[in-house]
């Protein structure tokens, strides 16, 4: 077992154990049954790691690593957030009733900020 997969287990564990859950909450995304499809997160954990030692891909789950890249080029180039230009269905039950997952990701790098020097985005 890599350390990144090691980092990743013990995460889940606290995630699980120390989390918060929004079971009390009336959520968006559903489940293939129409359930709501309830999470239990935490917030700001940062993992770190020294890339001279190991490339930090986790092995013991399935990783589908084309999509991860076409979603990262989804959020970072495309700066979108509609569900329908990701070549992917892993967002399809998150979306809302205009086909976006909300004001995540790809939306809050597009919004520009005015400078001085003129308006920027946080990819800009």
């Amino acid at each position: 077992m890599s350390y990144a997969d090691k980092v990743f287990v013990e995460n889940i564990k606290d995630i699980l154990e120390n989390g918060y859950s929004d079971e009390e909450l009336n959520v968006r995304p559903k489940w293939e049954d129409g359930t709501p499809a309830h999470t239990v997160k935490k917030f700001c954990m940062v993992n770190r790691y020294d890339l001279s030692k190991e490339f930090p891909i986790i092995t013991v789950r399935k990783t589908f690593f084309k999509s991860c890249i076409k979603e990262l080029l989804w959020i970072w180039q495309k700066k979108s957030n509609k569900i329908s230009e990701l070549d992917s269905h892993i967002w399809d039950s998150w979306a809302d009733e205009n086909g976006t997952i909300g004001k995540a990701y790809g939306y809050q790098l597009g919004v520009k900020h005015k400078y001085p020097e003129g308006e920027f985005d946080q990819v800009d």
